[in-house]
């Protein structure tokens, strides 16, 4: 209940900021609505637990924690909702993925899974993946981990600025057009190392992983379209000559043809704090976690923010649900920049 009420508090606190700088215009219905229903959320949730106190019935004790897990993961998702910047030019995604995972003693288990991935509004399938990994925990709050990954990935159209070179064959800042790459599909190879370690506090868990990735992605060819010979806009009336549209402009050369996308590595450390919240009698879990993937081979830039929102439900002793929000800000080998996904995972154990 002191959660649920910090939460309610937090989100209705301070005056009101317009809803198109807070990124939440695309939202239905206004803030102060929005406020008003978490409100009703926060004295649901008293009013369940002075029943709890009141109520002798073990399996009413159940029922509203369970009422109380999924209210703390509507406040988690909403604050993210709240939160999270957007734009025009933001991305919706689904994340899907199934996970198979077997324990060989009370320190050792191995684990497969499948996963899926569509983006650009979920209308485009952009990952088909299957990995394998093993975990090890030497200690009760401490495990390692090592994973490989096999990845099908979608590489949607690239485009630059291209320059002119000076008459020593160097670039300069003159326009010269358009390089658009076509979109393709690349496959890549990519292991995985952890630490993961846990450190309980009440009914709170904190955790922090730092992951060290490697990715090696093979070449692959798709094809390069060149616009050249920019038209001014003040002989376009009266233009008869040849005419290519890209990017509002107009241009009079244009050629096609293919291009090599050549093989690379990529070496990241992904470090990743999360928090969850065991609430008693009740098989749903909330967490939330936040993500910073540094590039090694850049001085550890950082290259891309992760937020994610979520809650498991432990269906039984082997079955395991998870739905998450996702926020990606940024850009690496996996994603573009501003990314809003639904991530939902099922894991089976035995």
């Amino acid at each position: 209940v002191v959660i649920l009420h910090t939460a309610v508090a937090f989100l209705t606190a301070g005056s009101a900021v317009d809803e198109q700088q807070r990124g939440i215009g695309g939202l239905p219905g206004s803030r102060q609505q929005l406020r008003g229903d978490l409100r009703l959320i926060g004295r649901a949730a008293v009013a369940a637990e002075q029943l709890v106190d009141q109520s002798a019935g073990h399996q009413a004790l159940e029922v509203l924690h369970e009422i109380l897990g999924l209210l703390l993961a509507l406040l988690l998702l909403a604050a993210a909702l709240l939160a999270m910047p957007a734009s025009a030019q933001d991305d919706f995604s689904l994340w899907t993925e199934m996970t198979v995972q077997k324990d060989l003693g009370k320190k050792f288990s191995v684990d497969a899974a499948f996963e899926f991935r569509a983006e650009d509004n979920v209308s485009q399938p952009a990952r088909w993946a299957v990995s394998a990994g093993a975990t090890y925990k030497p200690v009760k709050f401490l495990s390692l981990s090592a994973g490989y990954v096999f990845l099908h990935d979608y590489s949607f159209q690239e485009a630059e600025v291209d320059y002119k070179n000076d008459d020593n064959g160097q670039p300069t800042t003159e326009f010269n057009g358009y390089n658009v790459d076509h979109a393709y599909w690349r496959n890549k190879h990519r292991a995985t190392f952890d630490v993961t370690g846990k450190l309980p506090l009440g009914r709170f868990t904190l955790s922090l992983r730092e992951r060290y990735q490697f990715t090696h992605l093979l070449e692959a060819n798709t094809l390069r379209d060149k616009y050249r010979k920019l038209v001014p806009e003040e002989m376009l009336p009266g233009w008869t000559g040849d005419r290519y549209e890209y990017a509002g402009q107009t241009f009079s050369k244009f050629e096609q043809a293919d291009k090599v996308k050549s093989a690379k590595n990529r070496h990241y450390l992904r470090s990743r704090l999360g928090v969850e919240y065991n609430i008693r009698h009740c098989d749903w879990t909330p967490y939330v976690s936040y993500e910073l993937s540094n590039n090694l081979a850049e001085s550890l830039q950082l290259d891309k923010k992760r937020l994610t929102v979520g809650v498991e439900w432990k269906v039984s002793k082997q079955h395991r649900l998870d739905f998450a929000y996702v926020y990606e800000n940024g850009a690496d080998d996996d994603a573009r920049s501003n990314n809003h996904a639904l991530s939902l995972s099922y894991k089976f154990k035995f």
